[in-house]
């Protein structure tokens, strides 16, 4: 019988089915990578993911030539391939459609594994980088960032980092923001303006390691700024697969404006080395451009209540009424806003409605609870003697931006409060607190270790009016209380001499030095004018003076009686019986 001749090297190629694997190999690759990559983008999958895939799919193909090469699928199994035929195009279609749903199901498991959401989905937004060519336009960005911020705060299932954490981790890599602010993904991007056009660049990375997610550029006439906030807005939004609610992005309007000159006023006002009158200046622009600017109307409020810790006490109503007129319309305009809720509910209390101002903060927590909305409403709980509550709502704003446990400035006041000076004088020590020298004062004058004192007034500015006539005289009559409190009230009755603490400064020292009669007098003028200066009153040097009958009065006039039996008493304060109370 005649032998058949040997086949070639490329008919034997053709023979074990290696051209057609290779053939179905490459198209099953192909359509997992497009799987994989639909699944990957579905679920915010970090680079890295597509590349593995894409690298394992290439050193896939020898792989699966060398096997097709050595082994055939059999009606009886996988087995060697020998020389002489091995036939049925069934056999060489199983095959291939064992390669492909394999690598089909591996693939997506791997996939799914990988990229799977843990929870909500949670961003930070960094402020966006000047690059305009006079490096006059950082307020421009920021504002942009903001914007964005405020924005996705409103989104499903999308959690954002605030807005103080954010700017203070700015300078870091990706891997330390997404550490310290525990986000998954970092929002970062540059501003470029001329003129009329703007440029605006946006990179999505992940938090992790830095890998790049999603970027993009933006290039739009400054009139279409809006248009362009909301686009940026919704493409981030989409990245991160995050499902948009109802009333979100298809509503953003730019902070309430659609007049470019009036936002761009709006957003130099933010500018934190401007002064206050300066900050107010610019608002007033914006309101002008755009009389229904809510945001506007609502951040004046604010910055003209701000004014009262700068004035005189016989300016303190004036000011407070125009803040007042300013933050209901704010509101008015916009209710939904949590912070024109935040800063109406603030002037609410500078007025003695405190009940409305309690419940003010608590509509604008439930709107929005950030560190600086829900620091603002321990301020208040702090001025109305709940001491211990508003140090539990400080707790709870650092805890929403940790700011790497930056506290929050005013909590050194409830700290102090409750006896804990070592406290108040750390907070204090932290960069940002404004007044750090007066604080110390304070802190000494409520420690009552008189050499504590003498070294805090001695750490005074030697030019200030406070220091000339007042506390270089009581450091040079220390010895003498009758002398230092006859000369307190010559100080009180002389018109002339006048500063923002003065009313404030008399109490303490009075209070320090054994008359609380006179400091009540004095507190209580401040604190009638200027409820804003009430947290000294509940100062462990004011004890004797919360135990005069007259400081029931005071507090009563200044309706704190009414807030307490309905929310919930002074720490010093407590009820007895119905219609009575006593503090101490």
């Amino acid at each position: 019988m005649q032998r058949s001749q040997p086949l070639s090297f490329f008919d034997e190629l053709k023979r074990r089915k290696v051209f057609r694997v290779g053939i179905g190999y490459a198209i099953a690759a192909w359509l997992i990578a497009q799987v994989a990559a639909l699944v990957a983008d579905s679920f915010l999958a970090p680079v890295w993911v597509m590349q593995m895939i894409i690298t394992l799919l290439v050193v896939g193909l020898p792989i699966s030539l060398m096997l097709s090469w050595a082994f055939d699928l059999t009606a009886d199994g996988i087995k060697r391939t020998d020389y002489g035929e091995v036939t049925g195009s069934l056999l060489v279609s199983n095959k291939l459609i064992l390669i492909l749903v394999s690598g089909l199901f591996i693939t997506v498991a791997v996939t799914l594994y990988l990229t799977w959401p843990r929870g909500d989905r949670s961003i930070a937004i960094l402020p966006f980088e000047d690059i305009s060519p006079g490096g006059d336009q950082a307020y421009f960005g920021n504002g942009i960032a903001d914007e964005l911020r405020l924005e996705l705060q409103g989104l499903d299932g999308l959690r954002v980092a605030g807005r103080t954490s954010s700017i203070a981790s700015a300078q870091e890599d990706s891997k330390t923001i997404g550490e310290t602010l525990n986000v998954d993904s970092i929002l970062a991007g540059s501003v470029r303006k001329e003129g009329n056009s703007v440029r605006i660049t946006v990179q999505l990375t992940h938090g992790g390691n830095g890998f790049t997610i999603w970027s993009e550029s933006y290039d739009r006439e400054l009139e279409n700024i809006f248009e362009m906030q909301e686009e940026i807005a919704t493409s981030v939004a989409g990245a991160l697969g995050v499902r948009l609610g109802v009333g979100t992005v298809n509503d953003f309007r730019g902070a309430g404006t659609q007049n470019v000159e009036a936002y761009e006023a709006y957003l130099q006002s933010q500018d934190r080395n401007l002064t206050k009158q300066e900050q107010i200046r610019l608002l007033e622009r914006a309101i002008e451009l755009d009389p229904n600017y809510a945001e506007a109307w609502s951040i004046m409020a604010h910055r003209t209540l701000a004014t009262v810790w700068d004035s005189s006490p016989d300016q303190a109503s004036e000011i407070m009424d125009r803040a007042y007129q300013l933050a209901l319309h704010g509101v008015q305009l916009n209710p939904e806003s949590a912070v024109a809720q935040k800063n109406l509910a603030m002037v609410r209390g500078s007025q003695l409605d405190w009940i409305g101002a309690e419940e003010g903060f608590r509509q604008a927590i439930e709107l929005l609870a950030d560190r600086p909305i829900v620091s603002t409403y321990a301020s208040t709980l702090l001025r109305n003697g709940r001491t211990a509550s508003a140090q539990k709502q400080y707790a709870i704003a650092v805890a929403l931006e940790p700011l790497g446990g930056r506290p929050v400035r005013m909590s050194w006041h409830a700290s102090l409060a409750q006896g804990r000076f070592a406290e108040a004088k750390e907070i204090s020590d932290w960069p940002g607190v404004a007044n750090r020298i007066e604080n110390y004062l304070d802190i000494a004058l409520n420690e009552r270790d008189p050499e504590a004192l003498k070294a805090a007034i001695q750490a005074l500015p030697k030019t200030n009016v406070a220091t000339i006539v007042l506390y270089a005289p009581v450091l040079a009559e220390f010895e003498s209380p009758e002398r230092i409190l006859s000369m307190l009230r010559d100080i009180y009755r002389d018109e002339n001499l006048q500063w923002p603490r003065k009313l404030h400064d008399i109490a303490m020292v009075a209070a320090y030095f054994g008359d609380p009669q006179f400091a009540l007098k004095v507190k209580g003028q401040e604190v009638r004018a200027a409820v804003v200066r009430l947290a000294t009153l509940w100062y462990p040097v004011m004890s004797e003076v919360r135990q005069l009958p007259e400081f029931k009065e005071l507090v009563t006039d200044l309706n704190l009686v009414e807030y307490w039996r309905a929310y919930g008493w002074a720490d010093a304060c407590h009820p007895l019986g119905v219609d009575d109370f006593e503090c101490s």
